[in-house]
C-alpha cells in the first residue's frame, strides 16, 4: 500500500494555475500507482477552492483515495467555524478515522490548532490575542472561542479517536496541520537581535502549534506516524517515543521571501511530497 502526503502548496500565493497543479499531481499519482493521497492543509486562502480542487483531483485519479484537512489559510474565506468542524465532504478528514483495507492501520485526521505553548508569552493570553488581531492573518478566521478552548477541543476529539483505535488494536497514522511538538521548529534565526524582533518571533511561535498535542500522541504506543505542515522550509523527520513526525510543506515562493529549494512549483512539490509504503 503506497501513501503520498503533501501540505502547504499555497497555489494562490504561489500563483500556480489550478489546471497546471491538477495535471502535475494527477499524472504523478497515476504514474506512481499511489493508493492514498493525503493533504495536511493550506492549499488556497479559500475553503471552497480547496474543497473543489480535491473533488476535481479525485475525479482525475479514481484509483487513488484522497483525504485532506484544513490549514489556517484554507479557513480564511467562505467557511464558518461550524462548517470547518462538520463539513459534509467525503474527502475531509477532520475529526474522522479511516481504516486502510487489508491492514491493521487506521488513518486519523484533525486540523489542529495552537495554544501559545511554543512561546515565552504562553501565560500572557491577552497580549498574544491583541497581537494576533493586529498582525496575524488568523485574526480574520471565523472563531467563537479562545485559542485555548479550541485547542482543548482538538485534544478531546483526538483522545476519543485514539482511545477507539487502541481498543480496536489499530496502528495509527495521524494527519494534522499545526505543529505538534516544539522540537520540530527550526532554530531561532541568528538575525533576531533586538527586543522588538524577539517579541515578533515569540508571537509568531505562539501561533504555530501545541506541545500538548505531541504529548498526547506520544502517550499512545499505537500511534506510529504523524504528518504535519504549517511551518515551511526543511524540517527533517524526528522520532520521539516510538513516533515519527514528518513535514512535507511545499512553502512559498516570492522575491522577498523564497522558501523553495528548487526553481519551479512542480520540482518543489515532487521534492517535498512524502511517500511511505505499508
Amino acid at each position: 500500500m503506497k501513501i503520498a502526503v503533501s501540505s502547504d502548496n499555497h497555489l494562490d500565493v504561489n500563483r500556480v494555475p489550478v489546471n497546471t497543479a491538477l495535471d502535475l499531481q494527477a499524472e504523478w499519482l497515476s504514474r506512481r500507482s499511489v493508493d492514498y493521497y493525503l493533504f495536511a492543509g493550506d492549499l488556497f486562502n479559500d475553503y471552497l477552492k480547496t474543497r473543489d480542487y480535491f473533488a476535481r483531483l479525485q475525479a482525475r485519479v479514481p484509483q487513488t483515495k484522497i483525504y485532506y484537512i484544513l490549514g489556517n489559510h484554507d479557513l480564511l474565506n467562505h467557511v464558518t467555524a461550524d462548517q470547518a468542524e462538520h463539513a459534509a465532504d467525503p474527502h475531509y478528514l477532520h475529526n474522522r478515522a479511516v481504516d486502510l483495507p487489508g491492514s491493521d492501520w487506521r488513518l486519523i485526521g484533525n486540523n489542529g490548532w495552537y495554544d501559545y505553548s511554543f512561546s515565552f508569552y504562553y501565560q500572557q493570553l491577552a497580549a498574544v490575542e491583541a497581537w494576533k488581531k493586529v498582525y496575524w492573518l488568523d485574526g480574520s478566521i471565523d472563531q467563537h472561542e479562545t485559542d485555548q478552548a479550541r485547542m482543548e477541543r482538538v485534544l478531546q476529539q483526538t483522545r476519543v479517536l485514539l482511545d477507539q483505535a487502541q481498543r480496536d488494536h489499530k496502528r495509527v497514522l495521524f494527519l494534522t496541520h499545526f505543529v505538534p511538538c516544539q522540537h520540530l521548529l527550526a532554530p531561532k534565526p541568528a538575525g533576531i537581535k533586538t527586543a522588538r524582533m524577539e517579541r515578533f518571533y515569540q508571537m509568531i511561535n505562539a501561533m504555530l502549534g501545541s506541545n500538548r498535542l505531541g504529548r498526547l500522541l506520544e502517550s499512545y504506543p499505537n500511534v506510529k506516524t504523524v504528518f504535519y505542515g504549517h511551518v515551511h522550509g526543511v524540517h527533517p523527520p524526528l522520532t520521539r517515543n516510538g513516533l515519527t513526525y514528518f513535514n512535507q510543506a511545499v512553502g512559498v515562493h516570492k522575491k522577498r521571501h523564497d522558501e523553495w529549494q528548487t526553481p519551479t512549483f512542480a520540482a518543489q512539490w515532487e521534492r517535498t511530497v512524502r511517500v511511505i509504503e505499508l
